[in-house]
């Protein structure tokens, strides 16, 4: 399908496109669907137990990958809606080209799963195997897609036109629990490319980000840079993380006993895919500007400073810390040191004393 045909359909309006898409899914007669448990894929299933009923099956991968409890609420839903479910193990670490973490490494993840679903549609004299990309995924860098093209795996929301603001919509109209819910990569995605994926890695980062979970953050990410973590935001949930001293040490506290010896917030906030912006080209060599970065942040009294490649760890005194817990206080901040070419910007949670 072309760019700009996918354009067009992507103008009508929501009821022409589930117009096509029920079209679509009726066409094919039996299908396994690959499915998360995501918003996405959660509406991609439901929508086809409403054309094709029992000739719709959801395939979730069982993974390391994923978040502690997302296989129970994926078949929580499944059981909701009457969707048959099927759960297959899959063991993407036991692959070098996945476990040493290329850029391309969303591919290796989908042919795992591709493989196993080509194997049940054997078995189920299934023809159609599908998956849930969306309108608005096609610009973006998604090696995942490849995968899918190369194993025939269709994606009929991306074909009727469905964007994601009509996917949140849709099933919210029909009242499916994670309409609203924020995108949940998996776990492997908060390793930068490049820094090799481990079972212990993954636990890791799992625990750190059920943690945070339970202090009350919904949207976020742990990035793990080995033996550091950089807890990424949205700008409101980090002002109040940075002017409250004892929810930073009660987070620093967690993460250390998870293995982290450094805990860091990104002062540029939650950015989705934000380890994508490691492949675009540095504005300048980092580590050749601490001096220019040392003066951005004079203003803020007695500081420690480490380039990593394109990210910024940063230590400051208490006083300070509180200080950048004000957006109007941190954003010149952060637009100067990300005009001098660093992409993260790694406060550590513990102060200088």
């Amino acid at each position: 399908m072309t760019a700009v045909v996918q354009a067009e359909k992507a103008k009508g309006t929501l009821d022409e496109k589930l117009e096509r898409l029920d079209s679509l899914l009726r066409s094919m007669g039996r299908v396994l669907i690959g499915y998360s448990g995501g918003v996405d894929s959660a509406m991609l299933a439901v929508a086809a137990h409403r054309v094709l009923g029992e000739n719709a099956i959801a395939v979730t991968a069982d993974s390391e990958s994923y978040a502690t409890g997302e296989l129970e609420a994926a078949s929580e839903l499944t059981r909701r809606f009457g969707i048959r479910h099927l759960v297959v193990r899959t063991a993407e670490l036991d692959n070098p080209d996945y476990a040493r973490n290329p850029a391309n490494r969303c591919y290796f993840c989908k042919q795992e799963l591709f493989t196993h679903m080509q194997r049940l549609a054997r078995e189920l004299e299934v023809e159609h195997i599908l998956y849930g990309q969306n309108a608005d995924d096609a610009g973006d860098f998604r090696p995942g897609a490849q995968a899918a093209r190369d194993y025939g795996a269709r994606a009929p929301l991306m074909e009727a036109g469905l964007t994601k603001a009509d996917i949140r919509e849709l099933a919210r109209r029909w009242e499916v629990s994670v309409w609203n819910r924020p995108a949940m990569a998996c776990l492997s995605s908060r390793f930068p490319y490049g820094t090799a994926i481990t079972a212990e890695g993954l636990r890791m980062v799992d625990q750190a980000e059920k943690h945070l979970r339970q202090c009350g953050f919904t949207q976020l990410r742990v990035r793990h840079h080995v033996d550091l973590a950089r807890i990424e935001l949205p700008a409101g949930d980090l002002d109040q993380l940075l002017q409250n001293p004892a929810l930073r040490a009660r987070i620093t506290a967690a993460l250390a006993s998870f293995g982290y010896q450094c805990i860091t917030a990104d002062l540029r906030g939650f950015r989705s895919g934000s380890m994508n912006e490691a492949l675009l080209p540095a504005a300048a060599r980092a580590e050749e500007t601490l001096a220019q970065a040392h003066q951005a942040l004079a203003s803020l009294g007695p500081c420690q400073l480490e380039a990593r490649e394109q990210m910024l760890c940063l230590r400051l005194e208490e006083e300070a810390t509180l200080g950048l817990g004000d957006p109007a206080r941190r954003q010149p901040l952060v637009g100067q040191l990300e005009d001098l070419g660093y992409r993260y910007l790694a406060l550590d949670l513990n102060p200088l004393r």
